[in-house]
């Protein structure tokens, strides 16, 4: 038996959620690998073996990437910071509006970082920047935060729009 969607949400609506689903299991996964790499690092480095060589930098390059995977699943559930001790006593039609004009700003925001991190992932990859130690290319981080930021765009226009 197939359950109706709210009003509310349009198809729009659910592939954004679904994405944004997708979005954060990856991001999770990566998390978990970078757990389980500085672990192992600290560990071999305990027992007097050499540790991961270069292994803050992974976990910099990383943690770029969780960051920009967690953020439109973050957006979706209401988990950004939304400073409303202002506006608690408004009614309830004015707090919506607000809301709707700080996700649109939101929604601008995002697309913009996102468009800048692409150009950074397109400049540092015709430099050939590299990190220090490892020498991993810098311009994956930037290329692989940039699926979420949009998303998380779309997410905050589509949330701001309903």
């Amino acid at each position: 038996m197939k359950t109706s969607q709210p009003k509310s949400e349009t198809i729009l609506s659910s592939t954004l959620k679904r994405f944004s689903s997708f979005s954060a299991i990856f991001g999770g996964t990566v998390l978990v690998a970078l757990v389980v790499m500085i672990c192992a690092s600290i560990t071999m480095r305990a027992i007097g073996m050499m540790p991961i060589q270069g292994d803050f930098e992974l976990l910099q390059v990383g943690l770029a990437v969780v960051i920009g995977s967690f953020l439109p699943w973050c957006h979706l559930q209401g988990g950004n910071m939304f400073v409303d001790f202002v506006t608690t006593r408004l009614p309830r039609r004015s707090q919506s509006k607000l809301d709707a004009i700080a996700g649109m700003f939101i929604a601008i925001i995002m697309a913009l970082i996102a468009w800048r991190s692409g150009a950074g992932a397109l400049s540092a990859k015709s430099s050939g920047e590299v990190t220090m130690i490892r020498e991993f290319p810098i311009w994956i981080s930037y290329a692989l935060m940039v699926p979420g930021l949009a998303l998380t765009s779309a997410v905050a226009f589509d949330t701001a729009i309903r």
